[in-house]
């Protein structure tokens, strides 16, 4: 009997120094880390400001391959949401919310999962350091009387803190396969792109903007011979598509959206931002019966989405332009296909300083 009465003694002495000791802890805990890249600012926001890549860089995935993820809410910003379902016990099931989002600075993200602890918050903070970015990743979480929590909390360093390491490498590790380019000059939008009969011609030239401009007049000078000959009319401004932009040589098409002057009202001439790209495929009339030269070929334009950036300047600047709309393809989880093009929006002889373009690359 009075070993069981140590024994209940013991127990109360261990439950009163639990509460004591409990009582004691921080019910507020701030785990915080940084890493740094070289990429710009509007790359590492628009790449975290949207759920879209999230598990090719969070680290739940690697705790469990098979988790299982749905997007809900806004697509981009605050808003979005991503729900997460694991049959791993430590991560069950959960929801990321982004609350706060403030362009090329800070995401704050709440969190709510299994864990101990609410008010968990996850926010970035971005900090501009001349040509690279310190990426702050710190997580919050307030355990208030819950002396499980503040226990808990010991090992958040370890537990968290780990994790926002590893998510942190992962993030410069995707970062780095993104093109190196600050697009944040650019005005960039998703369109749908409608079936347009073209007339092309295939063009090689050496990489220099004299020979590709003397490519380009020729191939111009051809399809409009044929569009004329064909009794055709053009149904959009005159179109670059890059092939292969290799050291030495470039290769392109030179194309020209066509249509029979009767069908001027039935074709969209111009890329439509809500369009159906398949029924608009079904519904484009076979230019039959052509008699082309040579050199001149028929086909259907691309048909579907893509990113659409307008832009005016020197045509050399268009490889750089390309590479920006890719790098924005990219941050957003916008796989490119195809190939990249351009529209003149004037004729070659503008002052090459004076030329606009818009700027397309299909998106997936």
């Amino acid at each position: 009997m009075t070993r069981f009465i140590e024994f209940v003694i013991a127990l109360v002495l261990v439950a009163v120094l639990f509460v004591i000791v409990g009582v004691a802890l921080p019910d507020h805990r701030n785990v915080r880390h940084s890493v740094e890249t070289n990429r710009p600012v509007r790359l590492v926001y628009d790449l975290l400001n949207g759920f879209q890549r999230f598990a090719e860089w969070h680290p739940l995935r690697m705790h469990d391959p098979a988790i299982k993820y749905t997007l809900e809410g806004a697509e981009r910003g605050v808003g979005a949401v991503l729900r997460f379902e694991s049959a791993n016990q430590k991560i069950g099931a959960g929801t990321l919310t982004i609350t706060d989002s403030i362009e090329d600075s800070s995401i704050e993200f709440s969190i709510d999962n299994n864990a101990y602890g609410s008010n968990k918050t996850s926010v970035f903070t971005l900090d501009e350091r001349g040509k690279t970015v310190d990426i702050n990743w710190e997580y919050d979480v307030d355990y208030g009387w819950n002396l499980f929590g503040r226990y808990a909390g010991l090992y958040v360093s370890r537990t968290v803190g780990d994790d926002l390491k590893l998510g942190l490498a992962n993030l410069t590790g995707l970062l780095s396969t993104i093109p190196n380019h600050d697009y944040s000059s650019l005005a960039i939008e998703q369109i749908d792109l409608p079936a347009q009969h073209i007339l092309y011609v295939t063009t090689t030239a050496d990489r220099n903007i004299t020979a590709v401009e003397e490519g380009m007049d020729a191939g111009i000078k051809l399809v409009r011979s044929a569009i004329a000959a064909n009794g055709l009319e053009a149904a959009g401004p005159v179109r670059l598509i890059t092939t292969n932009f290799a050291d030495k040589k470039y290769e392109f098409d030179v194309a020209i959206p066509v249509r029979r002057p009767s069908a001027a009202a039935a074709e969209p001439s111009e890329p439509a931002a809500d369009a159906a790209a398949d029924s608009v495929v079904q519904t484009l009339e076979p230019l039959e019966g052509l008699r082309l030269p040579e050199k001149v070929q028929q086909g259907v334009a691309y048909t579907g989405k893509a990113l659409k950036a307008h832009f005016a300047g020197h045509p050399a600047t268009l490889p750089l332009i390309r590479d920006m709309v890719r790098a924005y393809a990219a941050t957003h989880g916008l796989p490119v296909h195809d190939r990249a093009f351009e529209e003149y929006l004037n004729e070659l002889n503008t002052s090459v300083d004076q030329t606009e373009f818009e700027v397309y690359w299909p998106i997936k």
